[in-house]
Order: C-alpha cells, then sequence, then structure tokens
C-alpha cells in the first residue's frame, strides 16, 4: 500500500507546475541560456548584486550587560531576617535610599560591644591620668604607668575595632538594620524576600549605572579570529532607538561546548544613550571586521552542476537568464564570497533557481 502526506503531495504539485511553466534547457558545459513565461518570475526571487565592501559588518546576538566594577553589591553584614522590601528589580534609586529593613540579634550585640568598649576606654584614660599624675608627685611606679598604658592602648583599638564593625550595620540602632542604595542608579540585582534568614555578607541587591551599561555579543568560534579589540561597531537595541557605537573591549578565551560561541566584551561609546535600557535585554551587535573589499551573494543564488562547476543564474531580459561560471570563496552564515564571474548591479536569482536547471543541485 502506497502512503502519502498532503506536504508531499503539494511539493510534486509545485514541481509539476514548474515543469509546466519553464523551458527546461539542456546545458552543456559552455554557458546556457532560459528563457521562462512571465507567469513563471513570481516563482523566482530576482536581486542585483551589491557592490564589493570593506569593513563589513560581524552580526551577532547580544545582551546588555554591567561590566565588572560597574555593578554595586549590598549585602547583609550581620545574619538578619528581612523584614521588610521598600524596592523593587529595575526601580530606579537615588543615593541612601532605603532597599529593605532587616531585625539582627548580632546587630544589636555589635552596639552593645561599642557602648562597652567605649567604657572601657574612658576607665583605661582615667587609670592612665591617674598613674602620670603620682609619678609626677613621686608617689607612683615607673611599671604601674607603663602597664596602664598598655591597657589604655589596648582599650583604643578595642574601640576603634567595635565602631569599625558597628559603622558596617548603619546609622540605625538597635537590632535594626536598613540597607540603602550605596549610590543612584538601578536595582539591577534583587535577591531579598520577606521573612528570609541571611547570613552575614549574603548578596541581597545590586545597584548599577544605566549610564554604564556594556554590551556582551556572542561571536561563533569560526568568526572569533576577524575580531580585534578596539574595533568599531554598532548595537541595534529592542527599544527600536537608532543603531548606538560601541567598542570592542575584549574577545572571550572560552568557547562555550554547546552553542561553540564566546563572549566579545564591548563599551558603548555613544554619550546619549537611549532611556529605558535595562541590563539582560536583547541586543544585535555587527562588530567590524577587517579583510578586502568582497563582493557576496547569498548562498541559496549558488547551483552547481557536474563535479565543480558553480553556476548563478544572471537576468539578461525581462524573460530570460544566463546561466554564469562563478568562482567562489567559503561560505559563512549564508553569503558567500565571489572571487570572479559577477559584476556589481547584475540582477542574479536568489531564490528559485533550481527551477531553471533541474539537473543542478543546491550549493548548500
Amino acid at each position: 500500500m502506497v502512503t502519502s502526506s498532503l506536504p508531499a503531495a503539494r511539493h510534486r504539485a509545485a514541481w509539476l507546475l514548474a515543469g509546466a511553466l519553464f523551458a527546461a534547457p539542456a546545458f552543456s558545459e559552455q554557458l546556457a541560456s532560459v528563457k521562462v513565461p512571465p507567469a513563471a518570475l513570481r516563482m523566482l526571487e530576482i536581486a542585483p548584486v551589491q557592490a564589493p565592501e570593506a569593513g563589513q559588518l560581524l552580526w551577532s546576538p547580544a545582551r546588555l550587560e554591567y561590566p565588572s566594577g560597574q555593578l554595586d553589591s549590598v549585602v547583609s553584614p550581620a545574619q538578619a531576617r528581612v523584614t521588610a522590601i521598600h524596592v523593587q528589580p529595575g526601580q530606579a534609586v537615588k543615593a541612601g535610599a532605603p532597599l529593605a529593613t532587616l531585625v539582627s540579634a548580632d546587630a544589636l550585640r555589635m552596639r552593645h560591644e561599642v557602648s562597652a568598649a567605649q567604657l572601657a576606654a574612658e576607665t583605661s584614660r582615667a587609670e592612665l591620668q591617674r598613674q602620670q599624675d603620682m609619678v609626677a608627685r613621686g608617689v607612683g611606679t615607673e611599671n604601674e604607668l607603663r602597664l596602664a598604658q598598655a591597657r589604655n592602648k589596648e582599650a583604643a583599638q578595642e574601640l576603634a575595632r567595635a565602631r569599625g564593625t558597628a559603622a558596617l550595620l548603619g546609622s540605625d540602632g538597635g537590632d535594626r538594620i536598613v540597607l540603602r542604595a550605596p549610590h543612584a542608579g538601578v536595582v539591577a540585582q534583587h535577591q531579598a524576600s520577606m521573612g528570609q534568614l541571611a547570613e552575614a555578607g549574603a548578596l541581597l541587591f545590586a545597584i548599577g549605572n544605566p549610564q554604564a551599561l556594556g554590551v556582551v555579543a556572542e561571536v561563533f568560534e569560526a568568526d572569533l579570529p576577524l575580531l580585534k579589540t578596539g574595533v568599531a561597531a554598532q548595537v541595534q537595541l529592542p527599544t527600536g532607538s537608532a543603531p548606538v557605537t560601541a567598542r570592542v573591549q575584549q574577545v572571550g578565551a572560552v568557547v562555550n561546548a554547546e552553542s561553540r560561541r564566546a563572549p566579545v566584551q564591548l563599551a558603548l561609546t555613544d554619550k546619549q544613550l537611549p532611556e529605558g535600557l535595562r541590563a539582560g535585554m536583547q541586543a544585535r551587535v555587527g562588530i567590524t571586521i577587517d579583510g578586502p573589499a568582497q563582493m557576496r551573494i547569498p548562498v541559496g543564488a549558488v547551483l552547481i552542476q557536474g563535479e565543480n562547476r558553480n553556476v548563478v543564474f544572471v537576468q539578461t531580459a525581462e524573460q530570460a537568464f544566463e546561466a554564469r561560471t562563478v568562482q567562489l570563496g567559503a561560505p559563512v552564515r549564508g553569503w558567500v564570497p565571489v572571487i570572479s564571474g559577477l559584476k556589481s548591479g547584475e540582477r542574479i536569482v536568489v531564490r528559485g533557481a533550481l527551477l531553471l536547471d533541474g539537473a543542478a543541485s543546491q550549493m548548500l
């Protein structure tokens, strides 16, 4: 029993229609031409060959990201429980704006240590003064004075340590800690949740400056040798605004095993960036690559005849096409450089060429 699917039937119908519309020529090793009826032109896509271009752009997917050093982390200074959250992800904040309120028994202990250390320091200073006065009157001993001096130094050091530790807690008192934005910016990371018990040093927020955003492009490993640091690039943003300029800062040294791409760091160089940019946004980056000017055509325009003859159909009249032998370079991302055989401005069949020569095969 023979079965067939609807797509397969449509495919055969299209080829039967093509056979009816096109006169199938017998091609020789020399150049050949074919003339088609007007109705057949609708099945072909024809485009002019572009002039050779130098400084071509290598396009890759990318994302907006804060470069190293441009994202300030806000951590819990002590083990504490989150009791209030004052900001949302992506929210703009001013310097010193409250981010979250925490309650901590450790904070209460640290602040009590400051009070105790301050009292000890005052006591040791008084004792030192007393010993100095006694030595001056001739009733004190040098040993007692040196001991008072050592105790006073230790008390001062302990007070400085306690104050330094308590300073990390902020200016609030008791067991209360209010985390605040270190500078004006945007809440780029938000990892705090109500009731969360955060350990000392746990990251709860990160504040970034939108004007310091950078770009990370994901470039195929085969294209990495074409890139150089310092070259110009343009970035197409998801905001729909005009492309902005950028410059390559660093080409990644590690290729992802699955995607076969490596990260390329770029810095935005436009002084005025569009509003509403956020870290993590998707973008598209065109990086200038070195190399001689090249004429390129779509891979779909090239047919293979025989073992090693590359053919492109060139439009010579409204309904006439010539099979032109061309010399080509290595295809890259759907395009292939033309070494010889075509001139800029000539119109070629970029889609549907197989209908003009059913005996040929597509290049890729």
